[in-house]
């Protein structure tokens, strides 16, 4: 893969980054190989170079009582003003997690946070009221289980690292502190203690008790890097499949992780079945895999949907301060228009 203007040392920073971006550079510097400053001086660069967008936290959500609600729009009448406008408007909604734009059959994809039918009417209705007319097409999907898979096209020597987020709902016992920190860390995995402490008015060694106790009870994922694909020379495709055997979706995601391209594998209920993300060098690479995936299981896939991606946002949970510190969700204290 050509990682454009990387070194091997750099290459291993955003691997070992990927697998945990939420580490001390001491402890980062110790499986480089290389001395402290140097570490800090790298990863600095790589942000400032633009490399990494971010560092941020997967989120259970499952365990927290929610489901992402998978969109697809297919736009018409725009101009690129309108669909400039239309994407702000996305960007800027509270609870939408994850934002992206295709080429393909449809125009954009994002991802709502929602327990229930009454979330999703308070965005879509105020949605439809202000870019109803350019809307000609919409999906609107499920997202029962999300698969991730690091990076590994960072660093050619990596392993797998195969995150499974369940489907299982549950009521969560936490209080405005957690969601808090949830919140926080969901977008920028490296806050400080000290930091959070100081938001929320609490003790440094109440907010490291409390991340504990957020990991154990499997609210926290893996803290991991949002990057700019393109720095790296890699293009990044989602395909969506139509199954005709339910029983295959796990054989397809545990053949798909083994590829050094995948990135995500999501199941849905819907118009399709499941979703797999790559980051390929060119379509080329990506018909090689797709011709690979499709002769192994060609009895189960009755059809399937190849869209070109450029990411916009990443927030797995798109929650918002209140100005005492204490964490307001979007799925809360929402009124349907």
């Amino acid at each position: 893969m050509n990682n454009k203007g990387l070194d091997l040392i750099d290459q291993k920073i955003l691997y070992e980054l990927d697998l945990n971006s939420g580490q001390s550079f001491l402890d980062l510097a110790q499986k480089v190989d290389i001395p402290n400053e140097t570490v800090a001086f790298r990863v600095k660069r790589l942000q400032k170079n633009g490399y990494i967008k971010n560092f941020i936290t997967s989120i259970n959500t499952s365990n927290l009582n929610s489901f992402y609600y998978k969109f697809f729009f297919k736009f018409q009448k725009t101009i690129p003003k309108i669909e400039r406008d239309i994407i702000d408007y996305l960007r800027a909604y509270h609870g939408i997690a994850y934002l992206a734009r295709l080429e393909g059959r449809f125009d954009c994809t994002f991802l709502v946070l929602a327990q229930d039918i009454s979330n999703l009417y308070a965005f879509l209705v105020p949605f439809k009221e202000k870019f109803g007319e350019y809307v000609l097409e919409q999906e609107i999907l499920t997202m029962t289980s999300v698969h991730r898979f690091n990076f590994r096209f960072f660093y050619e020597g990596g392993k797998l690292l195969h995150s499974h987020y369940p489907e299982e709902l549950k009521r969560p016992d936490i209080d405005d502190l957690d969601y808090g920190i949830i919140t926080t860390l969901a977008k920028n995995s490296r806050a400080s203690l000290s930091e959070m402490a100081k938001t929320n008015k609490v003790h440094p060694n109440v907010i490291r008790y409390r991340i504990q106790k957020l990991k154990k009870g499997g609210f926290l994922g893996n803290s991991v890097l949002d990057i700019n694909f393109k720095k790296f020379g890699v293009e990044q495709y989602q395909v969506d499949f139509t199954l005709k055997n339910q029983n295959d979706v796990q054989k397809i995601i545990d053949a798909v992780a083994l590829l050094p391209e995948s990135t995500f594998a999501t199941v849905t209920l819907g118009k399709y079945d499941l979703a797999v993300e790559f980051a390929v060098k060119n379509k080329d690479s990506l018909k090689r895999i797709l011709d690979r995936i499709k002769t192994e299981f060609s009895d189960t896939i009755i059809s399937q949907d190849v869209f070109e991606m450029e990411e916009y946002t990443v927030n797995w949970f798109p929650y918002s301060l209140k100005k005492n510190g204490k964490a307001e969700t979007p799925l809360q204290n929402q009124t349907v228009v």
